[in-house]
């Protein structure tokens, strides 16, 4: 499996530098939405972790999704796209469906600074306990599939 920083980079040469830059990426990061090239962008949130049990599988078509923890711990839930029961349909104008968390995925703690590179054949399930719940902030990069 390629290192998600390599993947990071394939994807977007923009994004690989602006992850690389500890200046610019970090937790000092203002919430809300960060602009790059070639259709690129970015959000940073934050939000307190909740179990399992309250939370749905989503995937994307148009956008690959690169998450990065900037403070605390969350797991997140992946599984293939393939087979999910769908409980809200495809949203184009969000790129994003939801799939009922009823089937069991492949759990990803995320740890600090370290991206996660999600394609759209891969359902996922973000802002999972690990642990108690805590507040997370987080950015999300979002790389257009070409």
């Amino acid at each position: 499996m390629k290192d998600e920083m390599q993947k990071v980079k394939e994807l977007s040469e923009e994004i690989f530098a602006f992850i690389s830059d500890s200046a610019r990426c970090n937790e000092n990061l203002e919430i809300g939405r960060i602009e790059f090239g070639n259709g690129c962008y970015a959000m940073v949130s934050e939000y307190t972790t909740v179990p399992r049990e309250e939370k749905e599988f989503e995937s994307h078509i148009d956008y690959y999704d690169v998450q990065m923890l900037l403070r605390g711990e969350e797991v997140i839930e992946v599984t293939p796209v393939e087979g999910l029961e769908v409980t809200k349909p495809y949203v184009k104008e969000k790129d994003i469906t939801f799939f009922s968390n009823k089937k069991i995925g492949e759990n990803v703690v995320m740890s600090v600074m370290k991206p996660f590179v999600i394609g759209p054949e891969t359902a996922h399930m973000p802002g999972v306990v690990s642990g108690a719940p805590q507040k997370v902030k987080k950015i999300v990069f979002k790389i257009p599939v070409r």
